[in-house]
């Protein structure tokens, strides 16, 4: 990268850092592009440069999001010294814990963005890039025995990702009336219960409680 690419890397690293505190701060409403400016000593023509509108950062943020999850699929697809299902556990906490350390503002993102529920355009692309690192994931699996072979890795790339989804899409959104209880700590739940389904018969069978034994 070669010094104004650098340059305007940094310009519009810092209009997000500074949009982020100030919805941090004021809510995304109460935020005017002019704030953002103001705080920055730009011009506006300088901030629509980089992001035409506010919601245009929003959506910045959520591909940011998306990045992340894509490219921690991907180390964990890397990664050879566990087991598949151990791999999306660490990949699934990793997204909660993302969420969990500044959960007002990643709620804020994905109801602006409607990452969760009717993503579009680069958004949608992201998450179909997604989808592709699961299904790698649940290929693997499928080939070392861990993971059921009578559905297809795509399918149950989807069925991970919609009840991941439908959870953070409730969380972001206060569906119980608050975001007390830690995103992990419903990820993992969940996670924990899909596994157990996906698990190859021989495997699941060595995990059940033997006759005349209780389980536990």
């Amino acid at each position: 990268m070669g010094l104004r690419e650098e340059k305007k890397a940094e310009q519009r690293r810092a209009i997000l850092n500074t949009a982020a505190a100030l919805f941090r701060k004021r809510g995304y409403e109460e935020t005017r592009v002019r704030d953002v400016v103001e705080r920055l000593r730009i011009s506006e023509v300088t901030f629509f440069n980089y992001f035409p509108t506010k919601d245009a950062l929003i959506m910045a943020f959520a591909v940011e999001q998306h990045d992340f999850s894509i490219a921690s699929a991907k180390r964990e697809i890397e990664r050879h010294d566990c087991s598949v299902p151990d791999r999306i556990r660490s990949l699934m906490r990793q997204w909660a814990k993302s969420w969990d350390s500044d959960p007002e503002f990643y709620a804020l993102v994905a109801t602006q963005s409607r990452m969760m529920t009717a993503p579009q355009g680069v958004l949608r692309e992201k998450a179909l890039q997604l989808y592709k690192q699961y299904e790698r994931l649940f290929a693997e699996g499928q080939k070392r025995g861990e993971i059921r072979a009578d559905h297809k890795p795509l399918h149950l790339a989807e069925m991970l990702e919609g009840m991941l989804t439908l959870i953070a899409g409730n969380w972001a959104g206060g569906w119980w009336g608050n975001r007390s209880d830690p995103l992990e700590e419903r990820f993992m739940n969940a996670v924990t219960v899909f596994l157990e389904g996906c698990a190859a018969p021989e495997r699941a069978r060595s995990r059940a409680p033997r006759p005349g034994r209780k389980a536990g």
